[in-house]
């Protein structure tokens, strides 16, 4: 009749996610931050154009944060000290 009880407040948006598949996450997210960063964000040819944003990278950044987080908090590494009440 034990069943492990879930702590709700630990979890987090990837914590439904293995470590493997943590990890394997964090690096295409950071690969295709890199290819926004370094690629052209603007693209001619025969008389047409298209613009990229560029703009984007403030969500793919805070994914690879979250994910970090995620990781750390696995690792017994917390991103927030504990907060102490008197």
């Amino acid at each position: 009749m034990s069943q492990k009880r879930t702590d709700h407040r630990c979890m987090g948006t990837y914590s439904h996610y293995s470590t493997d598949q943590l990890t394997s996450l964090r690096s295409r997210l950071s690969a295709t931050l890199e290819s926004r960063l370094t690629g052209p964000a603007s693209a001619a040819s025969n008389g047409r154009s298209v613009q990229f944003h560029q703009n984007s990278t403030t969500d793919l950044e805070r994914q690879i944060a979250a994910v970090n987080a995620e990781l750390d908090r696995r690792n017994g590494r917390f991103t927030h000290r504990p907060i102490y009440l008197v």
